[in-house]
């Protein structure tokens, strides 16, 4: 096995602190002052990440991965023709996925904070959108653990893994 420092300790606390803080909103703080409070956390985390993924380290910066149509047809080829493909960091699917990720975060956060505002607060409309928000964010989230799951069988490469020790062990 070749182990192969990916995910810096920046990233993955960002990471695992937004599982928690969608975790806690989702189950225990549906609403009310604390539900609000992990929104603004929230809010903070990403825009740390957004910075770090200028200046960050190779793997964490969004030059690395960022998505095209062009690379993502390349990476399903690939994946068709030789069942082979290597990305140290994101593939361009899974680069795909944390964009998407990302956007609907900050959807999330801001018809959030949109709902709480004096101009807003109560508003049917806002609520609605921001709840379409979650849920869109909840069915992101099934299907980005089920590619980790997904391309940690089919490579052989533990990504969960990667992501709690920040190091992917390549066979």
């Amino acid at each position: 096995m070749k182990e192969v420092k990916v995910w810096d300790i920046f990233v993955r606390v960002f990471h695992w602190s937004v599982v928690a803080i969608v975790f806690l909103n989702f189950t225990l703080f549906e609403e009310g002052t604390t539900h609000e409070y992990l929104g603004y956390i929230l809010l903070v985390f990403l825009l740390f990440r957004l910075i770090w993924g200028f200046i960050g380290t190779k793997y964490a910066r969004f030059a690395n991965f960022l998505p095209s149509i062009a690379k993502v047809k390349i990476h399903l080829a690939d994946l068709k023709n030789t069942g082979e493909s290597k990305h140290m960091g994101h593939n361009p699917i899974g680069a795909v996925m944390v964009f998407n990720l990302y956007i609907t975060l900050i959807l999330v956060s801001f018809t959030g904070w949109l709902g709480v505002t004096d101009q807003f607060w109560g508003t049917e409309w806002v609520e609605e959108v921001h709840e379409f928000f979650a849920n869109y964010l909840l069915l992101s989230v099934f299907l980005h653990i089920g590619g980790v799951l997904f391309e940690s069988i089919r490579t052989g490469v533990n990504l969960i893994s990667a992501m709690i020790n920040g190091i992917k062990k390549i066979p």
